[in-house]
């Protein structure tokens, strides 16, 4: 099953144009099977962050409850705005809702921190659309001194390209998965389709991360900006 791993919804990510229904439904309309749901995760002015944390997930679960009533996988991941590194974004999968809740201001974390605190909870963290719009906001020491597990191909239409063949040389280069994603918000002429074909029995943020940290080849769909296909590739993890 293809599912798409990284997707927000109104209710959580202001930036996001639809509610939750709407987003699983657009998913399912677009012969994509599921969604991992990241919404934004960064610091708020009200300084509230443990409410903030429960209605982030609060919203996970509502959305869950959307797609199972449709017949749509939803599954719990993160993506956590990194304050300390000009606000860059990356992705938490394989943590449970109590994770957040027991970092409500995991935003403030150097990433060593962040990248400990994932890991002592089982999960794994990829990079979020890296070089968008030509940018790359994490130092070099993420790769360099091991704090990412992976980097992501995004298909959002209205960044400037997926950068598959860099991400990918770059991923083997430091033996990282490759992830995919359309960084939907629901404010793009097109819905992309895209994501990672997934065995049907990854259907929680555990098994997705066990599969993707043990996988020696994961297929991933992306689709560069307006093209009117997309492309299914079979990327090859290089040891470290």
């Amino acid at each position: 099953m293809l599912i798409d791993l990284h997707a927000h919804t109104k209710g959580m990510s202001s930036c996001c144009l639809a509610p939750a229904p709407d987003i699983v439904k657009t998913a399912k309309d677009n012969g994509i099977d599921g969604i991992v749901v990241t919404n934004h995760y960064l610091r708020q002015d009200n300084g509230d962050h443990r409410d903030y944390a429960q209605r982030y997930v609060d919203e996970y679960y509502y959305t869950k409850e959307c797609g199972d009533a449709i017949g749509c996988v939803v599954i719990y991941g993160m993506e956590v705005t990194m304050e300390r590194y000009s606000d860059a974004h990356v992705l938490v999968y394989g943590v449970d809702t109590d994770f957040t809740l027991q970092h409500p201001t995991i935003f403030s974390y150097t990433l060593e921190e962040l990248y400990s605190a994932v890991k002592a909870a089982g999960g794994m963290v990829v990079q979020a659309h890296p070089f968008r719009n030509g940018h790359n906001k994490l130092p070099e020491t993420s790769l360099t001194e091991g704090l990412l597990d992976g980097l992501e191909l995004s298909s959002h239409p209205l960044y400037d390209g997926t950068y598959v063949d860099k991400l990918t040389e770059m991923a083997h280069q430091y033996g990282l998965i490759l992830t995919s994603g359309g960084d939907y918000h629901a404010d793009v002429p097109y819905r992309a389709y895209c994501g990672v074909h997934l065995p049907d029995t990854v259907t929680d943020t555990k098994a997705l991360c066990q599969y993707l940290l043990s996988a020696e080849t994961v297929d991933v769909q992306y689709q560069e900006p307006f093209a009117p296909e997309s492309v299914r590739m079979t990327y090859e993890r290089h040891p470290k």
